[in-house]
């Protein structure tokens, strides 16, 4: 299983865990709402790891499209 860092802590995810990390684990999230709203960007993320799994685009080009929604 490949993965990617996660923009907003920097942790080193499985691609099959960003959904948990997102939503209880991510460090930089300090607030509810701070959770929400990375939960959110993470369904937006969503269908580019499908794309991925799909083999449409590499986990490089998926780490791109993670650093821009969470930007």
């Amino acid at each position: 299983m490949s993965g990617i860092t996660c923009p907003n802590c920097k942790a080193s995810l499985e691609l099959n865990r960003i959904g948990v990390h997102f939503q209880k684990f991510c460090t930089a999230n300090k607030t509810e709402a701070a959770r929400e709203l990375s939960v959110k960007k993470f369904n937006r993320l969503y269908p580019h790891m499908q794309s991925q799994a799909r083999g449409e685009i590499t986990v490089e080009e998926l780490q791109a499209e993670a650093d821009k929604i969470f930007r």
